[in-house]
């Protein structure tokens, strides 16, 4: 296990700049996910980790050392890639075996850490089979199995479930949540699913075009997004967003569709510093609820139900709130037994406590010190 610490690194190609100086340290045995779509720089990030490609200016250090002219094999890393990488000549066990015969270990040893390996994966049973007799989670654990025979002080996983289906993609991320339970190495992982950096990772890092947003917990990233864009990307469906208008000193949030919300008492001090501004409110679909009684946490708004998607363990809906043209639609998660039907007029209940406001320009969040 060691730590790994990222001090303004940078990457450019040319004059065009894709990293934008990250900061980061990873604790030794942290699992942590690099989160963010397409194109944000989360797998360049990796790969100058792993020694992949070089960096443009900045350091990494692993283990308390500097890294950055040291070329992949010397940096005591293991890497998983997203197609496995499995030599399609070799048996799965002189996979498993052959970076450390390249290193030229005693063939007891090698034959114990494969065999280990090999337990811990449930894969003993494949040592013979070729790559091309597995399905796609057994390469899977065959390519993992690779990079714990080496020991490494780091693992670091590069969207290594994305070829899977989803029931497949599901029992892997257990497996890996029991292997990192097992093992506490220190790994970097690196998905666009947020459901797999939400149920793996320690903290997980949300990235966009090249610079890091927000580092924190999962719990922190969902329910305290910093940004207009984490609370956006972190959630499925994503967080509702509406422009509001702040009045009364703080008091009340002025919504589309004539909608005034009444701003519960630990919140108006936070809103009373942006009294007269255009702010956006933010609030994810489990905090609406359909036909609520009205209470101190929550206000009952009227809306008419749109769409309707079933999903078995609870229903979305999409609903338009208040009247006119300038009614703003938002998503909705309700249980399937509250009978909605498309078109049906009904109260709804926002969840006062649960709202976020967002500075439409910079797109921070916008917190008090009880929030």
């Amino acid at each position: 296990m060691a730590q790994v610490r990222l001090k303004n690194v940078v990457k450019a190609y040319g004059s065009n700049e894709v990293i934008h100086g990250i900061d980061l340290s990873v604790e030794s045995g942290e699992f942590v996910v690099f989160v963010g779509p397409s194109g944000c720089g989360k797998s360049t990030l990796l790969r100058m980790i792993a020694g992949l490609e070089d960096i443009t200016s900045g350091e990494i250090a692993i283990g308390g050392r500097v890294v950055n002219q040291l070329p992949p094999r010397a940096r005591d890393i293991a890497m998983v890639f997203q197609d496995y990488a499995l030599y399609p000549h070799k048996s799965v066990f002189e996979n498993m075996a052959f970076g450390l015969r390249l290193r030229k270990l005693p063939r007891d040893e090698i034959q114990r850490r494969v065999s280990d390996a090999a337990g811990i994966l449930q894969i003993e049973h494949l040592f013979e089979r070729k790559p091309r007799e597995l399905s796609g989670g057994q390469r899977q654990r065959v390519a993992m199995g690779r990079a714990i025979v080496r020991q490494p002080k780091a693992f670091l996983f590069d969207e290594p479930l994305s070829n899977l289906d989803a029931l497949l993609r599901a029992e892997m991320r257990v497996e890996i949540k029991k292997l990192h339970q097992k093992l506490r190495n220190t790994i970097i992982y690196v998905t666009h699913d947020q459901v797999e950096a939400m149920t793996l990772a320690d903290r997980i890092v949300v990235l966009q075009a090249g610079k890091l947003v927000q580092c924190d917990a999962p719990d922190a990233i969902y329910n305290r997004p910093a940004a207009h864009f984490v609370a956006g990307f972190m959630g499925s469906p994503p967080m509702n967003f509406l422009p509001c208008q702040v009045g009364d000193g703080g008091r009340i949030l002025h919504l589309p569709g004539g909608i005034d919300l009444n701003v519960p008492a630990n919140r108006v001090a936070e809103c009373a510093r942006h009294s007269g501004r255009s702010l956006t409110f933010g609030l994810r679909p489990e905090h609406i609820s359909a036909n609520a009684q009205s209470g101190a946490s929550s206000a009952p708004v009227s809306a008419r139900l749109m769409l309707i998607e079933p999903l078995g363990s609870d229903t979305l809906g999409v609903i338009r709130l208040g009247n006119g043209e300038e009614a703003g639609e938002i998503t909705g998660r309700f249980p399937p037994e509250a009978g909605l039907s498309v078109g049906q007029s009904l109260s709804v209940s926002l969840a006062l406590n649960r709202f976020h406001l967002f500075d439409p320009d910079s797109g921070k969040a916008i917190r008090g010190a009880d929030w």
